[in-house]
């Protein structure tokens, strides 16, 4: 078997390389890492009353993030 060198991989090509290597965990828990770094990851505060509109608001700010790239 063939180890990926994930530090190699873009973040685009990282997320790719997971969504069909889906049993390589390593790779998913690097993913994931990266994305938080990345200011990629969303999260919801439950206990927020505006967490729908902060969930909207973030989304949009991602979608037009990724425009830009």
């Amino acid at each position: 078997m063939t180890t990926a060198n994930y530090d190699a991989m873009g973040l685009d090509e990282l997320r790719r390389y997971v969504l069909t290597h889906r049993e390589d965990i390593i790779a998913f828990q690097v993913y994931v890492d990266r994305s938080q770094a990345a200011g990629r990851m969303i999260s919801i505060d439950m206990s927020d009353i505006q967490w729908e509109e902060n969930l909207s608001d973030r989304i949009q700010r991602l979608s037009v993030e990724g425009e830009s790239d």
